[in-house]
């Protein structure tokens, strides 16, 4: 595993070398060969692992991400959504009926509210600082300045 380890680590500059992009899909095919994971759950253009052991250990990361440091949005909540797509896209038997997102929330507000006891400090967090739809909606002063122009 020292090898493809090494490897992977020598290719990760992100190059957009074709041959160096191909090396490192190699480096990490041959990870997942000796980590276990079957050949069918590889994906032979980049290397990554598709298992439904790799969905588990994604969504327990993102999970616990959350729930320790906010749903914020944009930044984490944004993320989550783009990885839960991926594995929408490549495994959707993996994610049918499955909320990554509430999973997330209920972790974070569990956490907080029962083993903390208070709210997050996270600027921005969803799940602790709700946006009302009374404080999303444009006073009426304001929109009868927008509807005379001024």
């Amino acid at each position: 595993m020292k090898r493809s380890t090494l490897l992977m680590f020598h290719y990760a500059n992100h190059s957009r070398d074709i041959d160096n992009r191909t090396s490192m899909a190699d480096a990490r095919t041959a990870l997942c060969i000796e980590s276990g994971v079957a050949l069918e759950d590889i994906d032979p253009a980049t290397g990554h692992d598709w298992s439904r052991r790799a969905y588990d250990n994604v969504r327990a990361s993102w999970v616990s991400t959350v729930k320790y440091h906010g749903l914020t949005d944009g930044y984490l909540q944004a993320g989550l959504r783009e990885a839960f797509g991926r594995w929408a896209e490549r495994r959707p038997e993996f994610t049918e009926g499955d909320d990554w997102e509430t999973a997330a929330e209920v972790a974070h507000r569990t956490y907080w509210d029962d083993e903390v006891g208070h709210l997050c400090n996270a600027s921005g967090c969803v799940a602790c600082y709700p946006l009302a739809a009374e404080d999303l909606a444009i006073p009426a002063e304001i929109a009868a300045l927008d509807a005379a122009g001024a």
